[in-house]
């Protein structure tokens, strides 16, 4: 359940943030969905072509599985931080809905908080992970595609996202003490 404070998107200072460091979060994390929406159209595209050229061809787009795999793997990254900053996370409101609003509020700050700190471990083993996949010259097994080119992309999107849940916990604890 996704839960607004009761505020609609004019009045929540987080899904319409008016200063700079909130305006420069907001579009960056756009331009990353945005980059993820591209990757996901190329990729249904040559899924349609694979299939049409399986079926009228018996000749599908080879090493097509991989692609996908790989590309949908850089788009779900890239969309998650503008997730965050629209509030798009699932929320379990089983134990808070009948709760004060400012509780409410305080477990977001926490919630925030701790998803930061997720990212930002996701981040560094993210890049550690790709600097290793780089020097080894890992593969996909059909392609030969190195592996570390997807890495850039997931650790860019989580150095966003630990950034914007930091963001989001410190405005929300601003509502919470004003």
């Amino acid at each position: 359940m996704y839960r607004e404070h009761g505020n609609s998107e004019a009045t929540d200072p987080v899904a319409r943030p008016t200063d700079p460091i909130g305006h420069s979060l907001l579009l960056s994390a756009r331009a990353f969905a945005f980059l993820g929406g591209i990757i996901m159209v190329g990729l249904a595209g040559m899924v349609v072509v694979s299939v049409l050229g399986r079926w009228l061809f018996s000749a599908p787009v080879f090493g097509d599985f991989e692609m996908v795999g790989m590309g949908t793997a850089i788009a779900v990254f890239l969309y998650l931080p503008y997730c965050h900053m629209r509030r798009g996370n699932v929320i379990v409101d089983l134990f808070l809905s009948r709760t004060p609003k400012r509780l409410q509020i305080f477990f977001d700050v926490i919630g925030s908080a701790v998803l930061a700190i997720i990212a930002s471990m996701l981040c560094w083993r993210m890049a550690l992970g790709g600097l290793e996949t780089l020097e080894t010259n890992e593969t996909t097994y059909i392609l030969a595609l190195p592996l570390w080119w997807a890495f850039p992309f997931g650790v860019l999107a989580m150095g966003l996202l630990a950034l914007c849940c930091l963001y989001t916990a410190s405005m929300d604890l601003k509502r919470i003490l004003h």
